[in-house]
């Protein structure tokens, strides 16, 4: 059965349905859901097309096909990526015009294991440390943010990274890199794409390239053109996503259908403030609990929710670690907190 992204479809081992947004595989496509607002990975066979919708037409793409030839523009296609890497990426941030907002600064571990990371800036020679911390697994985190005129001023950006798992592994390479920059390129649009990782478009690099490897001053759109398609020769089978057991991890779903049986007589914002009632509740109840790490589940949706969850964990949590939840587990729809 041909299912394209933006076909709306219906479970057939279950009930309700959503809208394809990604086809994972020859065999797998990623759904919203339009019971939760998240995205969760389905076999192709247990759906069914209720509405379809051409994939030149569709605006929910956010990765390509990997047995489909996509004809749109590149600036508009999600650029392909292997996975077991290391990227980082420059987002513009929400109501900005993209080559003039503010970026923010995201590491992305697609990989199996913890990393432990080091970043720093550097200019004349010399490093400025940054950050450092650690990711889990199949997962993003916020390094810091500038404003665009920033970074006229610096010459580089440097990583270190070194990759954890407990029990049976074999050792990895650290990655110890020096990527250069150079203003211009975050004033130009067409240096900004769509990715597998965020739903805006943004200026992704990828940190374990071997031969595959590009400044940032040097990229230009032929270079980004010869680059997809030096990866797609080169893409392995994407495996479809597997949960990992999370017995030391407390998930608390802010759906408030899972808070409450009846929403009788709320209204939009009472509903919001029982979400976040709940929110503040369990943060207050673990704030003693150094190490424990809570997932908060808020759903895509229009983003209400989870802009209220991540503006209170700034001013209110600061002290705390926080990070998108791992994406292969829950979409873009969950905010990881570790407790310090």
């Amino acid at each position: 059965m041909q299912i394209n992204i933006g076909d709306k479809v219906k479970f057939l081992s279950e009930t309700g349905g959503g809208r394809v947004t990604r086809i994972i595989d020859a065999k797998t496509v990623m759904v919203l859901n339009d019971e939760d607002d998240f995205e969760i990975p389905t076999l192709k066979k247990d759906l069914v097309v209720i509405e379809s919708q051409s994939e030149g037409n569709s605006s929910a793409s956010h990765s390509l096909s990997s047995n489909k030839k996509v004809t749109t523009s590149a600036k508009s296609e999600p650029l392909k990526v292997q996975k077991e890497d290391v990227y980082f990426a420059f987002v513009p941030r929400a109501g900005y015009e993209i080559t003039s907002s503010p970026l923010e600064l995201y590491l992305i571990n697609d990989t199996n294991s913890i990393l432990l990371y080091s970043f720093f800036n550097q200019n004349a020679g010399k490093f400025e440390g940054i950050t450092t911390g650690n990711i889990d697994p199949n997962s993003k985190i916020l390094l810091t943010e500038f404003d665009q005129n920033d970074l006229g001023k610096l010459s580089a950006f440097h990583f270190q990274v070194l990759y954890y798992q407990s029990g049976d592994f074999t050792p990895k390479t650290p990655i110890n890199k020096t990527v250069k920059i150079q203003a211009v390129k975050f004033y130009k649009s067409n240096s900004y794409h769509l990715t597998d990782y965020f739903h805006e478009q943004v200026i992704l690099h990828q940190l374990t390239a071997d031969s595959i490897e590009h400044k940032l001053d040097e990229l230009s759109q032929k270079d980004f053109n010869k680059l997809i398609r030096e990866k797609e020769s080169t893409e392995t089978k994407i495996q479809v996503p597997k949960l990992n057991p999370k017995t030391d991890i407390l998930e608390v779903d802010l759906h408030i259908n899972k808070l409450i049986d009846s929403v009788t007589g709320f209204s939009n914002a009472d509903i919001l403030n029982f979400q976040m009632d709940k929110f503040h509740e369990v943060l207050r109840e673990n704030e003693n609990n150094k190490g424990k790490k809570i997932v908060f589940i808020h759903g895509i949706g229009n983003g209400t929710l989870k802009q209220k969850v991540l503006s209170e964990l700034k001013r209110k949590y600061k002290k705390h670690n926080s990070q998108d939840a791992s994406f292969k587990e829950y979409g873009y729809g969950a905010t990881m907190v570790t407790i310090k």
